[in-house]
């Protein structure tokens, strides 16, 4: 069993990490921490994100995996696109929990570009961990 960690290039991504780390070396499972891209060519950003998250990883107390995985450009929304992957993902692994964060976008921005954290949690059948905006 492992726990699947999806993180972007936002400030949300660390506590999603801190999260992760905590679950993962609390359960004794180890992490498949995966940023998705947009372009089958990772550009040098996503390639830095994956080596800093690596380096990071390496002192914590549970065992990690950092992955690039690319999100195919068709006819949904974002959210949903991003959710679609994420769960063909956890199948793949043998994923036992998600964690990721969530942005709130209120309702046009998720009429516009759906929300990936509602629909992992609406379409899974592992717990999922959805780790929320800092309050301002």
């Amino acid at each position: 069993m492992t726990i699947l960690v999806a993180v972007a290039d936002d400030e949300a991504s660390s506590r999603v990490i801190d999260t992760a780390v905590a679950l993962g070396s609390g359960l004794n499972v180890p992490l498949y921490v995966v940023h998705l891209v947009d372009d089958a060519d990772a550009d040098r950003a996503a390639e830095r994100m994956r080596d800093e998250l690596t380096e990071r990883l390496a002192g914590e107390p549970v065992e990690a995996t950092v992955s690039l995985e690319y999100v195919g450009r068709y006819g949904r929304r974002p959210g949903t696109r991003i959710a679609s992957e994420l769960l063909e993902i956890a199948e793949d692994v043998d994923i036992s929990h998600i964690v990721m964060g969530h942005e709130a976008k209120g309702l046009g921005g998720r009429l516009r570009s759906g929300d990936a954290a509602f629909a992992v949690v609406n379409e899974t059948a592992v717990p999922v961990t959805v780790v929320p905006p800092v309050a301002d």
